[in-house]
């Protein structure tokens, strides 16, 4: 048996198939899920790359072993598995087989309890971990069974109910699934939609031939820009491997920063709710001047939140918070159980189009007043060290240590955190305008040393 323990993740399990896992590995993990869990009901769905139909039979097995119903939701992205552990009354538990936007050779996992409760290491993962290295013992003498199920038109009812369109105007979109499962998802969900869909990369290879499906490295969104601009397009949209996170392109080809989007979404979504005034906004630590300003404008409420979709969830459980989205491009919902929909942000971003004209104008606002810097990661020695030195240079700044270290001055602002997926520490600056902005990244980069990394 191939058993990595280090495969357990901060928000997640993954790992390089057949060298941190395998087929025994997996069997193990869904006997040691039903067992720590006691669950009844799971539903398990499936990502496109080549090793999730050998994850999800052993997975199966061992859950059917230990007298679990597994409901088949057949391939699909991750928002799927959130939104049936939150609204098909009698499952227990999902969980997708997928390992996101990793290179194919990897696979992993995500589980969510009901009411779409995002299991994370602190919560409950590092138990099934520890009891799937164990010897588990006999099997459940009542065995369960599989179901095929398909939840595809009532999660689309779901989705388009939470939108609340109404006379949208045929616009032209580019979609770039990279592919990845947000193609699969976008013609379930979405293809009903009337307008000009260009699709980029749309048949799904867990392999990526084309590029990393990760738009939130800029990079992998070049083709996606020069697309936008060829078709004269009214906006480019970014799925990452699993789907469950989205970016968008202007119609001038110009990458909108999900910072940036966290600021325009909070302020369309306070506007539409009523009285504003009982509402409080979840929101990132990284970059927030922007999204502060749209919460204070609307009377609402802000709290800063961890970074990492498992923390997220449950400090805007802790809140009650409407509406929430992360730098890297999961944006969240109360009225979707609080969990992740790259499908609804997609018809809401086109709705604030069909309302407010072209992206490039309402964007504007941002580049031209919230510059940032853009996240740069660093390979140190001793992060701990680096935190130190930061300490004692930016002593006259007011320092918090809600993730990481954040310093803020009246007219510029950072964060550095060490990452919670890989051996980084990754720094985000903002400041007013953006010649202080590199002014003050050159300042950094020297203090903190070290060797850059690509992500």
């Amino acid at each position: 048996m191939i058993a990595n323990p280090k495969i357990f993740k901060a928000y997640d399990i993954r790992g390089e198939w057949n060298k941190d896992w395998d087929e025994e590995f997996v069997y193990k993990i869904g006997r040691a899920i039903a067992k720590e869990l006691k669950v009844k009901i799971v539903a398990v769905g499936r990502d496109m790359r080549v090793s999730s139909p050998i994850l999800f039979e052993n997975l199966s097995k061992g859950l059917i072993d230990e007298g679990v119903e597994v409901r088949d939701l057949g391939l699909c992205g991750t928002e799927l598995t959130y939104f049936v552990s939150a609204f098909v009354e009698d499952i227990d538990a999902a969980i997708i087989i997928t390992a996101s936007h990793n290179p194919g050779k990897d696979n992993g996992m995500k589980i969510s309890l009901k009411g779409a409760k995002a299991l994370g290491l602190k919560t409950g993962l590092d138990k099934i971990r520890d009891l799937a290295l164990t010897d588990l013992g006999k099997v459940n003498e009542e065995k369960g069974e599989m179901k095929k199920v398909n939840y595809w038109n009532f999660y689309r009812e779901h989705v388009f109910k939470l939108a609340n369109l109404s006379g949208l105007k045929k616009m032209k979109i580019v979609v770039d699934s990279g592919n990845g499962m947000g193609s699969f998802m976008f013609d379930k969900v979405l293809s009903n939609l009337d307008f000009d869909v260009v699709k980029m990369y749309w048949d799904l290879d867990g392999n990526f031939p084309n590029h990393v499906a990760d738009p939130f490295i800029e990079s992998n969104t070049d083709d996606l820009k020069k697309k936008v601009i060829e078709e004269n397009a009214d906006i480019g949209i970014a799925l990452d491997g699993d789907s469950d996170r989205v970016f968008f392109i202007d119609d001038k080809g110009r990458y909108i920063p999900g910072y940036y989007f966290a600021a325009l979404m909070t302020d369309f979504i306070l506007k539409q709710c009523g009285d504003a005034s009982i509402e409080t906004i979840a929101h990132d630590p990284r970059y927030f001047w922007a999204t502060v300003k749209a919460i204070e404008n609307n009377g609402a409420k802000a709290a800063r939140t961890n970074v990492g979709h498992t923390l997220i969830k449950a400090k805007m459980r802790e809140c009650n918070s409407i509406f929430s989205a992360e730098c890297s491009g999961h944006i969240f919902f109360r009225e979707n159980s609080f969990a992740e929909s790259s499908m609804l942000a997609i018809l809401l971003m086109l709705k604030i189009l069909n309302e407010k004209g072209k992206l490039s104008e309402i964007m504007d606002y941002y580049f031209e007043n919230y510059p940032i810097s853009g996240e740069i990661n660093f390979i140190v020695e001793d992060s701990k060290e680096v935190v130190r030195k930061i300490e004692d240079q930016y002593n006259s700044g007011e320092i918090d240590y809600l993730d990481g270290i954040s310093v803020t001055f009246d007219d510029w602002r950072f964060n550095v955190r060490t990452s919670n997926t890989q051996p980084l520490l990754r720094l985000n600056l903002e400041a007013k305008n953006m010649g202080l902005v590199q002014e003050k990244v050159d300042e950094l980069k020297a203090l903190i040393g070290g060797k850059l990394a690509d992500h």
